[in-house]
């Protein structure tokens, strides 16, 4: 069976990207260019990229997280969300149909699932001050978005719903890795 980052650097270089170009915000084509992540340092696998040119109808095209970083034997499956609402079915269908389609990528490059865990990380915008923490949909300590069900049920490993600084923090307590957010 192939390592996983091996595999996905062999078979998906043309994805390589930074958490910067994944973090970018151009939904809004009114607004100029918004990064929730200004690192350029660490490598992800643009994973959203990968979906869109698999299927490149769009209305055929499956939800899909923003990107893949892989550390030793985590997984982490990041979508970025910049908007000030965010939306709980558009947050779980990028778990569900991410996840379906990453393991399709998995078992065709011969990587066993198995040896990893996998890790849903939805990051948002920094909610301030404190009391204004509920109009940005987030209350600490508890999977948002009715994702706990995915994590009670085996679908996924571990899920993070946090704002950017949260993530930038946990990401060097987890990786020993600096990433400027």
């Amino acid at each position: 069976m192939a390592e996983i980052k091996y595999a996905l650097n062999e078979n998906y270089k043309i994805y390589i990207s930074t958490f910067k170009e994944t973090s970018l915000d151009n939904h809004h084509k009114d607004v100029e260019n918004e990064y929730l992540c200004e690192d350029e340092s660490q490598e992800v696998i643009n994973f959203d990229k990968i979906i869109e040119d698999k299927y490149p109808d769009p209305n055929t095209r499956p939800k899909a997280f923003d990107a893949l970083y892989v550390d030793d034997n985590n997984v982490y499956l990041i979508e970025f969300k910049n908007q000030k609402k965010l939306d709980n079915k558009e947050v779980i269908g990028k778990l569900i149909e991410g996840k379906k389609e990453l393991d399709d990528i998995l078992g065709a490059i011969k990587v066993r699932k198995k040896d990893y865990r996998f890790i849903y990380c939805v990051v948002h915008q920094n909610c301030k001050p404190h009391y204004n923490r509920f109009k940005c949909g987030v209350s600490k300590d508890v999977p948002r978005f009715s994702l706990a069900q995915y994590k009670e049920n085996g679908f996924i490993d571990d899920i993070y719903t946090e704002d950017v600084n949260f993530f930038s923090k946990q990401f060097k307590k987890k990786t020993l890795k600096e990433l400027m957010c």
